[in-house]
């Protein structure tokens, strides 16, 4: 008896494994093949590949052994009919993508793929990619300051070599892409009689045009390059905080960082959910460069207040005193103070620590900007007891969040793979480039590079990959300007300070803990 199950399992796995052995073909990878190719080659999708062969989305090299699905004969030859692809085996097609029927509101996220209606479909397909090859240009000012002793123009070249180390780790750990990538660093500093050291033939890889531009920095210089044949009608990522209304009238263009305008008007609406019957005093400092915040806050105010009764009492301070902000304190009542901040922020935080010191008897509530984090004159204690609440526009990580969507080690690899390609430290805009770059290789390779102006268009496209979130950064792009415009980025958190750390806060207040390891389960601290 023991024999014959025996001789029974042995016939059972020799049928099974020469059944696969005719369903499954295996291919040796030649130079210069991508598993994008070989899935054409072979007439089989590039998820299906990637199903039969796990280890093949972080690279393939020449030699290794992929599996395949075996050829079949055609439909048109046999007589019988294709058979009919199940809605999970579907790739995301454009036109699908373009959401006919689509609401955007229908989709969430399982195991980093998009599910639409209740149906999970498979990253993008590239559409549109002409020879199986992603063309990025980076244009940076590595030569600046080389000929001056002037800190600006000395810092610009350090911003880009920084951002240089962002770009090259992000192709570098981008090749699960599936696609060959021709990328060509530019030198956007001027020479002696003040020309660009890189041309406009530069930007055209043959006869074609750039598929993502980077950069430059300075504004001067990205309104020159915008008029080039190769970088019209790319995905053109500005690594400079003036980016949002640089891209009212460049298609293609993507902004990082979010607007002062949009920050301040989800804190007004924060303060008006937690403070109802509460009276407000925002700081106004008057300041040209606080102005647009300032404003913003009040937009958001008018808008959040409602049917509210809070009232919002505006009080002018001077970063120098705030002799007007003692007059109005009360120490009867909590007073809940509100910094609209901008870049004239850092005195001003300094004195008011000093006058809540000195009020170590009142009762203080304090909302600021998101550059109060990097004040670290503050004190901890003092953040936390008046509970510290900053708005950002999805920049750093806060605290609670360190291991959410990488772990640890993993950052810690990437920073000190970062930091050799640098040859030192690396500042913040090394992670910016990384991660927008990141981002945009992503929608490119899903969509083509006409993704800016289709999500413009208001088209509800659904993201290619993951939630959006880089290493550093977050993104959610808006279209402000409309259409024959840009991107900008709308992420806007709130972070408190909370157990002398920075968490995260959800729209009614309460502290975001990651679940399960999980970076997109993400719920309420319970209290």
């Amino acid at each position: 008896m023991k024999f014959t199950v025996t001789l029974f399992w042995f016939g059972l796995c020799f049928w099974t494994a020469a059944l696969c052995a005719q369903s499954t073909v295996n291919h040796t990878v030649q130079r210069k093949e991508t598993p994008f190719g070989i899935a054409k080659k072979y007439g089989v999708d590039l998820n299906r590949l990637f199903e039969l062969n796990r280890w093949a989305e972080s690279g393939i090299r020449k030699g290794d052994v992929l599996v395949l699905p075996a050829p079949v004969p055609e439909a048109g030859k046999t007589g019988l009919p294709e058979p009919a692809l199940q809605p999970h085996e579907r790739a995301l097609d454009d036109t699908e993508a373009g959401g006919q029927g689509v609401d955007p509101e229908d989709h969430i996220l399982q195991d980093g793929l998009p599910e639409v209606k209740g149906i999970p479909q498979v990253r993008p397909v590239p559409p549109t990619w002409p020879s199986d090859t992603l063309c990025v240009a980076v244009l940076l000012p590595f030569s600046a300051g080389e000929d001056s002793l002037d800190r600006q123009t000395l810092r610009l070249r350090d911003i880009a070599l920084d951002c240089a180390a962002g770009v090259r780790l992000a192709l570098d750990s981008g090749r699960w892409l599936g696609g060959n990538l021709n990328v060509r660093f530019l030198d956007t500093g001027r020479d002696t009689s003040g020309v660009l050291k890189c041309s406009p033939a530069d930007v055209l890889f043959g006869e074609r045009p750039a598929d993502i531009v980077v950069g430059p920095l300075r504004r001067p210089v990205f309104k020159e390059v915008r008029t080039w044949p190769g970088v019209q009608g790319a995905v053109h990522l500005l690594l400079t905080d003036l980016g949002s209304p640089m891209v009212r009238n460049a298609p293609g263009g993507l902004s990082p960082f979010t607007s002062p305008q949009d920050r301040m008007a989800g804190l007004a609406e924060h303060v008006v959910s937690l403070h109802p019957g509460e009276r407000v005093m925002m700081l106004a400092t008057g300041d040209i460069r606080n102005l647009e915040a300032e404003d913003g806050f009040r937009e958001g105010w008018r808008r959040a207040n409602g049917d509210s009764v809070a009232s919002l009492v505006e009080v002018e301070v001077s970063a120098r005193g705030l002799g007007a902000l003692r007059d109005s304190l009360s120490d009867v009542r909590r007073n809940i103070l509100v910094s609209p901040g901008g870049k004239a922020s850092r005195s001003l935080a300094g004195v008011l620590q000093t006058e809540i010191q000195l009020g170590d008897t009142m009762d203080f509530v304090l909302y600021a900007d998101g550059s109060w984090r990097d004040f670290d004159f503050l004190d901890p204690a003092l953040c936390e007891r008046v509970q510290l609440t900053v708005v950002d526009g999805g920049g750093a990580r806060p605290d609670s969040l360190a291991g959410a969507y990488t772990s640890d080690s993993v950052y810690h690899d990437l920073a000190r793979r970062m930091a050799l390609m640098r040859g030192g430290a690396v500042g913040k805009y090394a992670w910016l480039s990384h991660d927008l770059l990141r981002e945009a290789l992503g929608w490119t390779s899903g969509y083509g590079r006409n993704w800016p102006r289709r999500l413009a268009d208001q088209e509800p496209l659904i993201r290619p990959y993951g939630i959006g979130e880089g290493l550093l950064y977050s993104f959610l792009w808006q279209s402000p300007f409309g259409h024959g415009s840009g991107l900008v980025n709308g992420q806007v958190r709130l972070l408190r300070q909370h157990d002398f750390q920075w968490v995260q806060l959800d729209a009614q207040g309460s502290p975001l803990l990651k679940v399960g390891g999980q970076g997109d389960s993400l719920l309420p601290r319970s209290e």
